[in-house]
C-alpha cells in the first residue's frame, strides 16, 4: 500500500477512536406550566394551553429529535382534560414515545416552603390519582413552582421521586458555585439534586439548556403580550435548538442525564446544609412570600396564616371522618369525595402567587376562596359525624397528631394571665407599637405585637439572639431540629413552617403561623431575628403573635408543632354554628 493509502488509513482510525473517546455533548429542556400563574384567572388559564402548551406541542411533534421535561400540576391537567381532551391525548403520546418527560410535583403550585411536610405529600398523593385517572405516566423527578428549595425534600420525598431540579441560585447565594450533580442528605434520607447553574463543561461531558425557564414563555412573553403568542419571540428559543443541534449535542431529558452521568463515571458529591429557597435569591428568596410587600394587592402575613386557619378546619374534619369511616354505608362515598375536595382547595389556597411578584387582587382573593371553600367542606363533614355519634350536645377534643377524639367538659376558663415585662428583648420598627406581654408561668409566654406602619411601610420585628448555635426546623422537616449554618456568604432567610427558632440562654422562640404567617431573617451581623413585612398604605397594621418557651430545643420542637403543625382543637355546636378552637400552648398542658 503507498503511503498516502496508510496515511489516509491511520487518519480513519484516528477519527474513529477520538469519536468514541470523545465526551459526548447534551442539551436539556424543562418547561415549568402554571395554569394558576394568574391565580383565578379562567381567562389567562385557557389562554395558557392554547398559546403556550399547544404550540410547544407542535414544535416537539415536528422533531422528533428533540426532547424535554414538561412539568405542570396536577390540577392543571384536570381542567386540560376537561377543555382541552385532545391536549392530553397529544401530550400522553409524547411521553409515551420518549420524547417528552412529565414531571409532577403537586397538585397545586404551592408554595410548600410555607407548610408542613404533609401538605405537599397529600399534593403529590391527589396528582398520582389524577395521573392514574387519565393514564399519563410521570417520571421521578420534581421540580416545582418558583424553584423552590428546602433540603428536608430528601425526607419528605423518600420513595417518591429520585432527583429534585432547582436552580443554582440559593446554592451559589449562600455557599459558592456547585456541581450539576449533588447528593443532599435530611434525616438520614438522601436523594439527588440537579442545580440549574450547575458547571457545565464536565470531564464525563458536555451540557448546557436548551430551555430552562417558565413554558409560558416559550411562545409568549407573558404579561408583556398578554399571554398571546408572539412568533418573533418563539423564534429565538426555537433557533437555540437549532443551534445546539448544528454544534452536536443530542437532546435528552432530566433522567436521561443523570442516567448518562453515572455511567460515565461521574462522582456525586454531597453538598453542605443548604437552608431554603427560591430562585433569585438577592431580591429576598422565601422573604419575598412571606412578608415582601412588591405592590399590588399584597398582604403576605394574613394571607398565609389564612392558609394554617383553613388548614387546621381539613385536619379536624378529616381526623373525625377516620373515627367513624368504617361505620358509614350509603354515605361513604360522597363522605370520602368531600374530604378530597376540601384538601383540593386547601392546596388551591396555598398557591405561591397570592403572595410574592405583585400579586393582582383576584389572586389574593383566590387564596381566601379556596380556603373558605374547604373550610365549608370541613364544616359539612364535621357537622355530620358529630351528629352522627351523638356528640353534638357538648365538646370535643380532636388530637390532629394521634387522632384521638374525646367527649370534654363543658370548656374551661381560660389560663389565668399576668401582665410581665418580656423575658427577652423585643425590637419594634414602625410609626408606634405595642407590646402585650402574658406570662403563663415562669418558662412560658405569650407576646402580641401590634406596629402601626410607619411611613416607608417597612416593619421589623427583632429579638437579640445570645450565642451562634440556634435550631429550627426547615420546611417540610418539622420532625427534626437542624442547627442554622453560620458560614453562609449571606444571612440566612427561613420560612420557619412550624414556627421554631431557638434564641439562646435556654429560651425559644415559637410564632402563631394563624395570626400572621412570615419568614424570619438572621442577621449576623447585629445577631437578631429579624420578622420584616412590607405594608400596603391601606393596611395600617401588623400584627404577630410569639411564645416565649424556656427549655430544651426538643421540647420547644414539640411545642412549635402542637401549635402549628399537629394542634389541638375543640370543637362545638353552638346554636346551629360550629366553633373550632385551636388550643393555644398555654392550654395544652402536657399533653
Amino acid at each position: 500500500m503507498k503511503l498516502k493509502g496508510w496515511l489516509a488509513t491511520l487518519g480513519a482510525i484516528l477519527v474513529l477512536t477520538t469519536s468514541l473517546h470523545a465526551k459526548p455533548k447534551v442539551a436539556m429542556a424543562v418547561y415549568h406550566f402554571n395554569l394558576q400563574y394568574v391565580a383565578g384567572d379562567q381567562r389567562i388559564e385557557r389562554r395558557i394551553v392554547r398559546e403556550s402548551i399547544i404550540p410547544l406541542l407542535d414544535f416537539y411533534e415536528a422533531h422528533p429529535n428533540y426532547k424535554g421535561d414538561f412539568e405542570i400540576q396536577a390540577w392543571a391537567l384536570e381542567v386540560i382534560q376537561e377543555e382541552f381532551p385532545e391536549v392530553i391525548e397529544r401530550l400522553r403520546a409524547l411521553i409515551d414515545n420518549g420524547q417528552l418527560e412529565l414531571v409532577v410535583a403537586h397538585y397545586s403550585d404551592q408554595l410548600f416552603i410555607g407548610y408542613p411536610a404533609l401538605d405537599l405529600q397529600r399534593s403529590v398523593e391527589l396528582s398520582d390519582q389524577v395521573l392514574k385517572k387519565l393514564n399519563l405516566k410521570r417520571s421521578r423527578v420534581f421540580f416545582a413552582q418558583e424553584l423552590q428549595w428546602s433540603p428536608a425534600l430528601a425526607s419528605a420525598l423518600h420513595g417518591k421521586y429520585d432527583v429534585v431540579v432547582t436552580s443554582g441560585d440559593p446554592y451559589g447565594y449562600y455557599r459558592s458555585n456547585a456541581m450539576p450533580l449533588e447528593w443532599f442528605e435530611y434525616a438520614g434520607k438522601r436523594m439527588l439534586v440537579l442545580l440549574g447553574g450547575g458547571k457545565k463543561n464536565l470531564k464525563c461531558c458536555q451540557w448546557a439548556w436548551a430551555f430552562f425557564d417558565d413554558g409560558e414563555v416559550f411562545s409568549t412573553r407573558d404579561y408583556l403580550s398578554d399571554f398571546y403568542r408572539v412568533p418573533e419571540w418563539e423564534k429565538q428559543h426555537v433557533d437555540k435548538f437549532k443551534e445546539l443541534e448544528r454544534k452536536g449535542y443530542k437532546f435528552v431529558t432530566v433522567s436521561e442525564f443523570v442516567k448518562l452521568l453515572e455511567e460515565r463515571g461521574y462522582k456525586i458529591p454531597t453538598m453542605p446544609y443548604l437552608p431554603e429557597g427560591t430562585w433569585n435569591m438577592s431580591a429576598g428568596g422565601p422573604y419575598n412570600w412571606l412578608g415582601k410587600q412588591g405592590g399590588g394587592a399584597e398582604t403576605d402575613g394574613p394571607t398565609r396564616a389564612r392558609n394554617f386557619q383553613a388548614r387546621n378546619w381539613v385536619l379536624t374534619a378529616e381526623t373525625l371522618v377516620k373515627k367513624v369511616i368504617d361505620r358509614l354505608e350509603g354515605t361513604r362515598a360522597f363522605v370520602e369525595k368531600i374530604l378530597q375536595l376540601a384538601w383540593q382547595h386547601l392546596l388551591l389556597g396555598e398557591v405561591s402567587d397570592s403572595s410574592g411578584w405583585s400579586p393582582f387582587p383576584i389572586e389574593v382573593r383566590y387564596t381566601d376562596d379556596e380556603c373558605t371553600i374547604a373550610e365549608q367542606g370541613a364544616r359539612v363533614l364535621i357537622e355530620q359525624v358529630l351528629s352522627s355519634t351523638g356528640l353534638d350536645t357538648g365538646c370535643v377534643l380532636v388530637d390532629l397528631k394521634t387522632g384521638e377524639v374525646k367527649p370534654v367538659p363543658t370548656p374551661a376558663a381560660a389560663p389565668k394571665a399576668v401582665c410581665a415585662a418580656s423575658p427577652v428583648p423585643v425590637k419594634v420598627r414602625a410609626a408606634s407599637y405595642e407590646v402585650r406581654v402574658e406570662k403563663f408561668s415562669d418558662d412560658l409566654y405569650r407576646l402580641r405585637v401590634t406596629a402601626r406602619r410607619p411611613l416607608d411601610g417597612q416593619v421589623e420585628i427583632a429579638f437579640p439572639l445570645e450565642g451562634k448555635v440556634h435550631y429550627y426546623s426547615p420546611p417540610l422537616g418539622e420532625d427534626s431540629l437542624v442547627t442554622v449554618p453560620t458560614d453562609l456568604k449571606h444571612d440566612p432567610i427561613l420560612s420557619l413552617s412550624n414556627g421554631l427558632f431557638t434564641l439562646g440562654n435556654g429560651w425559644n422562640l415559637i410564632k402563631d403561623n394563624t395570626v400572621e404567617h412570615l419568614a424570619g431573617t438572621w442577621r449576623y451581623k447585629s445577631n437578631e431575628l429579624v420578622f420584616r413585612e412590607g405594608l400596603r398604605k391601606d393596611v395600617p397594621t401588623a400584627e404577630m403573635v410569639f411564645y416565649l418557651f424556656k427549655g430544651t430545643p426538643e421540647k420547644a420542637l414539640a411545642l412549635a408543632n402542637r401549635l402549628n403543625v399537629w394542634p389541638l382543637v375543640r370543637v362545638r355546636i353552638v346554636n346551629g354554628q360550629i366553633l373550632l378552637h385551636r388550643l393555644g400552648l398555654e392550654e395544652i398542658g402536657g399533653r
